[in-house]
């Protein structure tokens, strides 16, 4: 039933996708990202049946449990329901007796401002209404929001490249089905939510700096209020860029990519200044005590997939240091040498591409044209950063190629992007030549 009800709505979402040209890439025919969405989906419900069969059930059928244990509170106790939906006096004792029964509420090392399980505890709880009780359903829905995520991410790097020769066309497919995001973004899991709120904020900045209206500021606002119960550190590290891009909009590229690292530096300065005189903010020491804790439970949970961490101490001097190695861990792992589960041949491969990309570029016009984009440098900046986090928190292949997601996409949609545009421009040149011979 639940396989059957899940066709259902995806085939809906499908036909919405052919009946309405905002559902779909510009210029581009109503199939390609109707059975893309629709891949998406497949793949979802057999990442479920991975975690299933190797892992009892895994945190995506933990935060659909959850879900189904905070909606049955709707209809036995509404007040308690509204009170944790809303996050309102949750250390109360009725209140914090339902939150007790919900395994993956917290799943943090730290405190709630580095977890987002309770967020997507609550919107799956939200999709329960419709979902009637089926995991298939949450996957197609969860499934649909990483699709408009891309779809605005779409807009934001590729608008107006549409492929029109096969070169392009096979690097627009090598883009979107890179295994970071096409598999982890694809189930009932934390990256879908991730991806849609990353997408939107970048979205919102691309045409706020083009067109300046007001409707355009509460979304804005609110987006940023959304992202702080999502995944704040990946907010920190977008702001200082976007900050620099809207406050220099009407300058020249050069001018706003050179805004960007002063912002940047500032930020990262002013962070690792502020640790220096209060420790909840000391940035190496949290890295260091988030790695130490996911080492120690890798070790405790008997994980296959541990590798050796990043050495560095809790120190600036260490950190910034060990800053190149660590991205370059994040980016790089798991390595041919590692490939011990079948599962990470595809995410040691992705690396691999992004390179070649980057090399295409440089290749073709010394990579002019990417380092003149301001939400191309922008988006190696937010990767490189991101990657960082990861390699100096994670030692574990599992967690890498899953929380590497944002990073290796906006890495492959930049350094694509413009390898499409410049293949685009060859392509006419080449056609224009013809017809006047």
């Amino acid at each position: 039933m639940g396989i059957l009800l899940a066709l259902f709505y995806a085939l809906i979402i499908a036909y919405c996708i052919y009946r309405f040209e905002t559902l779909r890439p510009k210029n581009m025919q109503w199939e390609i990202p109707a059975v893309y969405f629709l891949a998406k989906c497949i793949v979802g419900i057999g990442l479920g049946l991975f975690y299933l069969k190797y892992y009892g059930a895994g945190d995506t059928y933990g935060y659909f449990s959850d879900s189904g244990h905070l909606f049955s509170t709707l209809f036995n106790e509404p007040k308690q329901f509204l009170k944790i939906m809303l996050g309102y006096h949750l250390d109360s004792p009725d209140t914090a007796r339902n939150v007790a029964s919900l395994h993956t509420w917290v799943d943090s090392g730290f405190d709630e401002y580095y977890n987002d399980a309770k967020s997507l505890v609550k919107l799956n709880t939200i999709f329960r209404f419709v979902s009637f009780g089926h995991y298939e359903v949450h996957v197609v829905l969860m499934a649909f929001l990483a699709y408009i995520g891309l779809l605005l991410l779409y807009n934001v790097f590729l608008k107006d490249s549409v492929p029109n020769n096969k070169g392009a066309w096979l690097i627009l497919l090598f883009i979107f089905i890179i295994p970071s995001h096409f598999i982890w973004s694809s189930g009932l899991m934390k990256e879908p939510l991730i991806l849609f709120v990353f997408a939107v904020l970048l979205y919102l900045t691309n045409i706020t700096t083009q067109e300046m209206r007001i409707r355009y500021i509460p979304y804005f606002i609110g987006i940023v209020i959304i992202f702080c119960f999502i995944k704040i550190y990946l907010l920190f590290i977008m702001l200082p860029g976007i900050l620099a891009i809207y406050s220099f909009r009407f300058k020249k590229p050069s001018i706003q990519i050179l805004m960007l690292g002063v912002f940047y530096f500032v930020a990262i300065s002013s962070v690792l200044l502020l640790g220096k005189f209060n420790s909840n903010f000391d940035l190496p020491a949290l890295m260091f005590g988030k790695q130490l804790n996911t080492y120690r439970f890798a070790v405790f949970m008997n994980a296959g997939s541990l590798v050796q961490p990043i050495s560095f101490a809790p120190s600036v001097t260490s950190f910034l240091k060990h800053f190149p190695e660590a991205s370059w861990y994040a980016f790089f792992h798991p390595t041919l040498s590692e490939l011990k589960e079948w599962w990470f041949f595809p995410f040691s491969f992705e690396s691999w591409i992004i390179i070649f990309f980057f090399i295409l570029n440089i290749v073709l016009d010394k990579g002019k044209m990417y380092f003149n984009s301001s939400f191309c440098v922008l988006s190696l900046i937010i990767a490189v950063m991101l990657l960082a986090l990861v390699g100096f928190t994670n030692p574990v292949l599992g967690n890498i190629v899953r929380y590497r997601m944002i990073a290796m996409l906006v890495l492959i949609l930049s350094s694509g992007s413009t390898l499409i545009k410049l293949l685009n421009q060859k392509y006419i040149s080449n056609t224009n030549e013809k017809i006047e011979l």
